[in-house]
């Protein structure tokens, strides 16, 4: 692969119905949108579950970090599955442990402050990570 076409595909957990998936998804956002917007693709876990062409490349031409919402690690299932490898997991539980912040009270479908600190703090470990992988190719 060429290394200035190189990128790193991030995977979010689908989450559905819980405030964990929200934020994955919104450090995914971030992450492809404003920190890394040339050197990251999205991967969306429905259609990787599906089998959309587009979402299996991503895992199977790229590095993939996935971000991991809940002891599930759906995401990381998800990918194995689908015969992709981890290069990296980025795990919201520990952020929140090591950060001694709790997520109670707060709604999935209105973000609220310790949700907003925590998408922060997912999406600069995150970041740093991305920014390890793609430094591997230089």
């Amino acid at each position: 692969m060429n290394k200035l076409l190189r990128k790193v595909a991030v995977a979010p957990c689908a989450g559905i119905g819980q405030i964990f998936g929200a934020i994955t998804r919104e450090v995914g956002y971030r992450l492809v949108e404003d920190v890394w917007p040339e050197k990251t693709v999205l991967v969306c876990p429905p259609a990787l579950a599906v089998d959309v062409r587009e979402d299996l490349e991503f895992i199977h031409g790229h590095p993939v970090v996935v971000l991991n919402g809940c002891q599930d690690r759906c995401a990381t299932k998800l990918v194995l599955a689908k015969g992709g490898r981890l290069d990296a997991e980025v795990y919201l539980p520990d952020i929140l442990k090591s950060a001694r912040l709790s997520l109670q009270g707060e709604k999935r479908s209105r973000l609220g402050p310790k949700s907003q600190q925590a998408i922060e703090l997912m999406t600069e470990q995150a970041a740093q990570i991305v920014a390890g992988l793609l430094s591997d190719d230089l």
